[in-house]
């Protein structure tokens, strides 16, 4: 995370970076699942849950149509599925911090935009139920504590004055890292994660 944070502001200090600076401020709904492997290497689709997650964004124009952005963010992950006729239940805390490029266009007061970039999260709370028992996976030494991923974007930008804006994204989210902590794991999880995220920009000058 450190390493995130050192290249978030080598990007705003060494890039030739044009005046108009942004921070905002993010809410989105999110609907997370596990990409997941059995033990017999099948792979099975585990149901989607609806979480949720909040966060401030940094970002500032490189060029009229480039941009950098950085983010830090608290992130709500998960899946559901059955063990027989009991349900299961994954709920994963993150903090994330992210680092992305983008590209958008200008049209009037509209900012169709896309862009993508890396995330590091770091777990601050995993809990499973199985029915109605209930295990804390950091506790039990089960769930890495550390994940990393990509993560794409595309929306759209209202500027609804010279100082302010707001936008709305789609933003797919995908986990790299093994999430069972096991060496030994027979069984494989990664995160996967779309959301709907809703936001304001203010412009710093």
């Amino acid at each position: 995370m450190k390493k995130l944070i050192t290249l978030l502001l080598l990007v705003s200090i060494f890039l030739p970076l044009k005046s108009q600076n942004k921070i905002g401020v993010s809410f989105g709904q999110t609907y997370s699942t596990f990409r997941f492997k059995d033990s017999e290497g099948a792979v099975e689709d585990l149901k989607y849950t609806i979480r949720y997650g909040y966060g401030v964004i940094w970002q500032q124009e490189i060029t009229d149509f480039l941009f950098a952005e950085g983010s830090l963010a608290y992130n709500c992950k998960g899946a559901t599925s059955t063990l027989g006729v009991q349900k299961l239940d994954w709920s994963l805390h993150y903090v994330n911090a992210s680092i992305s490029a983008g590209y958008k266009m200008t049209i009037g007061r509209l900012s169709p935009h896309g862009g993508a970039g890396l995330y590091y999260g770091r777990l601050l709370k995993a809990e499973q139920f199985i029915g109605s028992d209930y295990f804390d996976l950091i506790e039990t030494d089960y769930i890495r504590k550390s994940d990393f991923g990509a993560n794409i974007f595309a929306g759209i930008g209202y500027d609804y004055s010279d100082n302010g804006s707001v936008f709305v994204r789609l933003n797919e989210t995908i986990g790299l890292l093994q999430l069972e902590k096991d060496e030994q794991a027979t069984q494989r999880m990664f995160n996967r994660t779309f959301s709907i995220q809703l936001g304001l920009f203010f412009t710093i000058k």
